[in-house]
């Protein structure tokens, strides 16, 4: 029987992943090692160094189990990108939905602090699998 994976592992996927996916596109990209402080990846782009806040949700048999991706702006949020991860785990395939820094605030429902991005309003305002906002 499939499960979900822990929410540090999936996150932890995500990253690789999408790590994957940057350097697949022709990026100079790393991960930012565990626990320090900054944002998850660091990509080379022609506009120089930016980085990359990437939120992984996980789901069974459809998108719509993804409720919510937790993003903290106090801590995260001068990232220069989101990158919101859609994982199928029957598949391991991914789907990215890659937001700029002002399309991820303006979508960005706050409580006390922390807050999330809506996955309905990720999903409007991204076009899935489009890595065109890093070539600009």
């Amino acid at each position: 029987m499939l499960r979900k994976l822990s929410h540090q592992l999936a996150g932890d996927l995500g990253e690789q992943l999408a790590l994957a996916k940057f350097i697949s596109l022709g990026f100079a990209a790393y991960i930012s090692p565990p626990g320090a402080p900054g944002h998850d990846l660091m990509i080379a782009t022609p506009d120089g160094a930016k980085s990359i806040e990437v939120k992984t949700r996980q789901y069974l048999s459809r998108p719509s189990e993804i409720g919510r991706w937790p993003v903290d702006m106090r801590t995260k949020g001068d990232a220069d990108y989101f990158l919101f991860v859609e994982l199928n785990l029957s598949t391991l395939a991914p789907t990215f939905y890659l937001l700029t820094n002002s399309q991820a605030h303006e979508i960005h429902k706050d409580y006390n602090g922390t807050g999330n991005c809506p996955p309905h309003l990720v999903r409007e305002t991204s076009v899935a699998n489009d890595f065109s906002a890093l070539s600009r």
